[in-house]
């Protein structure tokens, strides 16, 4: 058993399965203390060598646009602190998957926030260059990418690459990783590097400061900075007007229109001040949650953007509630994502878990109902979740579902009433779900169609 957790912790995390044969279970038996470890083949830290890292410092005194790729590696590997020192010693601009988000501020001005399908547009354009087609399907280049990619606890996962020989086609890629079956398995890379990312960053630091880099950086940074300000994370309000997300009061005169979902989000982030523990379930909702709340450490984030697993959020806060019980732990959920594990409500009220849960109910399958809308037509299979024999009813009802588990449940329609409600939620002492009805036609932007390229992005 010892060794099960051992493995299951430590490496790269993940399941071990036990077998316990029912003739042993029913065995009695007086256990060793402490358990043993004999594990002399697994080998779960290993460390770069300095000739490899020399040759990293080596491609970063030659580049002239470095972006860095980190992912989910940087926070298992609990190596946050030793990126962050390595960004502040060599000026690269830093980009993330969703799955390591959080583990460089996304307010610091390196930060790219994340990049892929729906990641930030000047994320994309910063690894592949920007890119535009013309009505006749030629693509021009616009501006150019990033000439070296430092990838550190990724996987060149399809959802951040799209079309996989055109990520990053004209630069030179580096893979740290410890798992030596992740490099060249997605996308062929100039130098493979089988080691621990904490090791290798903690040492690279330490390389730089005792080597400074000649770093020719400043147009680079006068790019990147062009590129954020022409294409913010943003979402539109009516007509062609368009709002980047933390504007104080984007709907100021608004205030008896519907509520947008991306405003929603935003809203929270200012009033819960960033500091909340953000949970998601899978959809469009898990990504304006990535998109319109800015996260600054590591784990502020909990989603399942590997698997996505619909119906993650909400036992996910109960989990980061109970080990930080004085955080604010906020899942941002979707109507259907939270209806497959909505029996939780009963786990938090008997148990006394003050997690809150604020849902984003467009009465359907929103993510799957972007893509009908975009590809199919509009035509809609089975994405509907309402009643359609009374479609201006909100169903399933949410607060008669949280009524019956004990559970405090508010349901907002306007936008005059959205932040007054998310007050209420905040200052909370129990478990407490808000039911925001938003409309089922907004799409999650930036958007690069699956095994595309940045050419093809939506924005």
């Amino acid at each position: 058993v010892k060794e099960a957790f051992y493995i299951a912790q430590s490496g790269r995390p993940g399941p071990v399965v036990i077998d316990f044969p029912k003739n042993i279970q029913q065995q009695t038996a007086q256990p060793v203390w402490p358990p043993q470890l004999d594990l002399p083949g697994y080998k779960p830290n290993p460390k770069a060598d300095d000739l490899e890292l020399n040759e990293i410092i080596g491609l970063i005194e030659k580049a002239e646009r470095p972006v860095l790729y980190v992912g989910g590696g940087i926070i298992t590997g609990n190596a946050a602190k030793e990126l962050r020192a390595f960004v502040e010693a060599t000026k690269i601009p830093v980009t993330t998957t969703i799955m390591g988000v959080g583990v460089f501020p996304e307010d610091h001005p390196l930060s790219l926030r994340w990049l892929g399908m729906h990641g930030a547009a000047y994320a994309n354009w910063a690894v592949s260059g920007e890119l535009r087609k013309d009505a006749k399907g030629n693509i021009h280049k616009i501006a150019e990418g990033a000439d070296l990619l430092l990838a550190f606890g990724v996987r060149f996962d399809d959802r951040v690459t799209g079309k996989v020989d055109k990520f990053c086609e004209h630069g030179t890629i580096v893979h740290v990783d410890l798992d030596r079956s992740e490099h060249n398995k997605n996308r062929k890379v100039q130098l493979p590097i089988h080691s621990d990312v904490k090791y290798a960053l903690g040492k690279l630091v330490k390389m730089v400061k005792a080597r400074p880099i000649k770093a020719r950086f400043k147009p680079w940074h006068k790019q990147i900075a062009e590129w954020k300000q022409r294409a913010p994370l943003r979402y539109k309000l009516t007509g062609d007007e368009m709002r980047s997300n933390h504007m104080k009061d984007p709907l100021k005169g608004r205030e008896d229109q519907v509520i947008l979902p991306q405003h929603a989000i935003a809203a929270l982030y200012e009033l819960s001040k960033g500091e909340a523990i953000i949970t998601t379930g899978v959809g469009q909702h898990q990504m304006w949650g990535g998109q319109h709340y800015l996260y600054k450490r590591p784990r502020q984030l909990l989603t399942s953007a590997g698997l996505g697993s619909m119906g993650f959020g909400y036992p996910a806060a109960l989990g980061a509630k109970v080990a930080f019980p004085k955080k604010e732990v906020i899942d941002i959920d979707g109507d259907g994502s939270f209806l497959m594990n909505v029996q939780e409500l009963a786990t938090a009220k008997i148990e006394k878990i003050a997690a809150k849960a604020m849902i984003l109910n467009n009465q359907h399958l929103g993510m799957v109902v972007q893509w009908e809308d975009r590809f199919y037509e509009s035509n809609r299979g089975h994405t509907y979740l309402g009643n359609p024999d009374d479609p201006r009813a909100i169903y399933p009802d949410y607060p008669t579902i949280c009524a019956g588990f004990g559970v405090t449940c508010e349901r907002v329609m306007f936008e005059k009433d959205l932040r007054p409600a998310i007050r209420r939620m905040l200052a909370a002492k129990e478990p407490y779900v808000l039911d925001i009805i938003t409309p089922y036609t907004e799409h999650v932007l930036p958007f690069i169609p699956a095994g595309h390229t940045v050419a093809d992005m939506i924005y």
